[in-house]
């Protein structure tokens, strides 16, 4: 494992600048900060959870940063024209990516910028004591208030467990002593237990470790430096798949390939576009993913579902269109 001088971990050697969008009114309510890492093409996405967000909790004020390590001059505009319709904060941190380099990437719709959620922490410790952290493919339907204020009995993060399959698979794969595997989508984190307990340092400590020691990403080199050390959330907010009917939910999360900016197959999928269409960004108007090559996977999903459903012609519409489509793929026509 890698050891770094403290002054690695300086912010100099990780910000590159910072841009400020106030319009923070003279309520005087809960002000909540949550925080998104994000490339600059899902920083549309976050603008979205940031609304849903906005939209379920008009009792409490925000501020929302968006980790990044690029951000256009539209998504800039953006940004700061949620910021003010909404009467929010947003702070958009530009990073410099080199620190991240040595961290593997085994998926390669995952990016680097994927990690830079283990180092907010010391950046964000100047302005608050409490965070929550939060993927861009998420959105709240329900009040966060009783989340933001959660005990953590001195714990310096609380999770949602994965799913149970993957709990037993990643944590015997990991070798996690205490057999638990928490999903990091969303963290809600004590900045003070977690500058205590060097997170950061022993997390950075994974870099250019062999890529078949991880099963995943950061999800994985967090479950290792904590191990079941964190207060566990109830299910209520980490709602996996974007698959529920349930009402009691507070977040739900689209893991995996199916996303709703990709294809709409439930009232959760629907909810989602008409935040997307009260959004500075524009709308998207596929219900089903788009016929190009590089969606075949998309199509095995939506077959999929519809199977599950009882369709089955949506089953063998979905198997057509990822057979076919495959094959233009690898065959690049």
């Amino acid at each position: 494992m890698r050891i770094y001088e403290s002054s690695f971990f300086d912010v100099e050697n990780f910000l590159q600048s910072k841009t400020e969008f106030d319009y923070l009114s003279d309520f005087h309510g809960d002000l909540c900060h949550i925080a998104f890492n994000v490339n600059d093409e899902f920083i549309k996405m976050a603008g979205v959870t940031c609304i849903s967000i906005l939209e379920n909790n008009d009792d409490m004020q925000f501020v929302f940063y968006f980790f990044t390590d690029g951000c256009s001059k539209d998504n800039l505009r953006k940004v700061r024209q949620l910021a003010e319709k909404w009467k929010c904060k947003c702070v958009i941190y530009i990073l410099n990516i080199e620190p991240f380099l040595g961290f593997h990437i085994k998926v390669k719709r995952f990016v680097k910028i994927t990690y830079a959620r283990i180092y907010m922490p010391k950046i964000l410790k100047n302005y608050t004591s409490r965070f929550i952290y939060i993927d861009a493919d998420m959105m709240c339907i329900a009040s966060m208030r009783e989340l933001w204020h959660i005990d953590l009995q001195g714990k310096a993060v609380a999770a949602a467990s994965e799913m149970p399959n993957s709990v037993e698979e990643r944590s015997k794969y990991l070798k996690l002593k205490t057999k638990t595997y928490f999903n990091d989508g969303i963290m809600v984190i004590d900045i003070d237990e977690w500058e205590k307990r060097k997170i950061t340092e022993r997390a950075f400590s994974y870099q250019g470790e062999p890529p078949e020691r991880f099963l995943g990403h950061d999800q994985d080199i967090m479950n290792l430096v904590l191990d079941g050390d964190i207060l566990f959330l109830p299910r209520i907010y980490n709602q996996l798949g974007g698959d529920t009917e349930e009402d009691d939910r507070v977040i739900i999360h689209w893991t995996g390939r199916r996303k709703p900016w990709l294809m709409v197959l439930t009232r959760f999928d629907e909810q989602w576009r008409k935040y997307l269409d009260i959004s500075p960004w524009d709308s998207i108007t596929n219900i089903e993913p788009i016929k190009k090559p590089e969606n075949y996977h998309d199509f095995k999903q939506w077959g999929k579902i519809q199977r599950s459903r009882g369709n089955r012609w949506g089953y063998w519409v979905g198997i057509f269109w990822y057979s076919w489509l495959r094959i233009r793929y690898k065959l690049k026509i």
